[in-house]
C-alpha cells in the first residue's frame, strides 16, 4: 500500500485513524518546510517515531497540531525498536485532550496572536541557562508564528508551553515582533536551535555563528540516518 496526500485533505488524526483501523504495517513520513519526522507503524500502532529534534510521544502530539503539511506512507515489515508503547488511540485521545486545553489558554490568556522573534544577543548569552521546555518553544520562534501557534506546535502541555513563552519573554530572549513575516533574512541552524526562517534580531553575531564548536548532538542527526538506524536507539 502506498497512500501520499496533504493535511489539507485529511488531518494527521484522521490518517492515524485510517492506518490504525487498516492494521497497517510500514513508515509513516510527514513534512512541511523545515521540518520533517517519520513514524514506523506495526498492526496498526505507532511503534516508533523520530525527527532531527524529538521522538517518542511528545513528537506524535506535536504533529497532531499541525494544520498543513504533506505525508507519505509506505509498506514496509522492517523490524522496529519502539520508543511509543502507547496506543494510537491512546495517542489521539491525549492529543484531543491537549487541544481542548490549548483552546481553553487561548481563551483565557490574551496576546495569543503576537508574532514573537528571537533575540539574538540575548539567545547568545542565556540559551544553556533556559529551561528544556523554553528551548523547545525557542526552536519555534522564528518572526512568523505567534504564541498560539507556538504552544500548539511544541508538543508541551499547553499550560508547560506558556510557561516556557512567558520565560522566554521575561528573560528578554524573544520579543514581539509586528513587522512582515517573510524578509529575506533566513537562518538555517543545526544542533540546538531550530532552522530559523523569517526576520531574526542581527544586532548582534547570532547564537549558532558564536557556537561554531559546539558539537551536534548525536540525536539531531538527518532523519535519513535516523531511519535507516530504525532498529536501534
Amino acid at each position: 500500500m502506498a497512500l501520499a496526500g496533504t493535511f489539507e485533505d485529511v488531518s494527521f488524526a484522521e490518517l492515524l485513524q485510517m492506518l490504525n483501523v487498516g492494521h497497517k504495517t510500514g513508515k509513516l513520513t510527514v513534512w512541511r518546510p523545515g521540518e520533517q519526522a517519520a513514524l514506523f507503524l506495526t498492526n496498526g500502532d505507532i511503534a516508533r517515531a523520530v525527527s532531527r529534534r524529538e521522538k517518542g510521544p511528545e513528537l506524535v502530539y506535536k504533529i497532531l497540531g499541525w494544520k498543513t503539511g504533506e505525508f507519505s506512507f509506505e509498506r514496509t515489515n522492517e523490524p522496529v525498536v519502539r520508543n511509543i508503547k502507547e496506543s494510537t488511540e491512546a495517542l489521539i485521545l491525549e492529543g484531543m485532550k491537549r487541544f481542548d486545553e490549548w483552546e481553553r489558554v487561548e481563551a483565557e490568556m490574551p496576546n495569543m496572536h503576537v508574532v514573537l522573534r528571537q533575540r539574538a544577543y540575548a539567545v547568545n548569552e542565556r540559551f544553556e541557562e533556559l529551561s528544556p521546555e523554553a528551548q523547545t518553544a525557542l526552536r519555534l520562534v522564528d518572526a512568523r508564528r505567534n504564541v498560539a501557534t507556538i504552544i500548539r506546535e511544541s508538543g508541551l502541555e499547553p499550560v508547560t508551553a506558556l510557561k516556557a513563552v512567558t520565560e522566554l519573554l521575561s528573560e528578554g530572549i524573544v520579543e514581539e515582533w509586528s513587522g512582515p513575516r517573510h524578509t529575506s533574512d533566513i537562518v538555517v541552524t543545526e544542533g540546538k536551535l531550530p532552522a530559523a526562517t523569517g526576520a531574526i534580531d542581527f544586532s548582534s553575531s547570532t547564537y549558532f555563528s558564536s557556537k561554531e564548536q559546539l558539537a551536534r548532538d548525536p540525536e539531531a542527526s538527518a532523519v535519513g540516518e535516523e531511519n535507516d538506524a530504525g532498529r536501534s536507539d
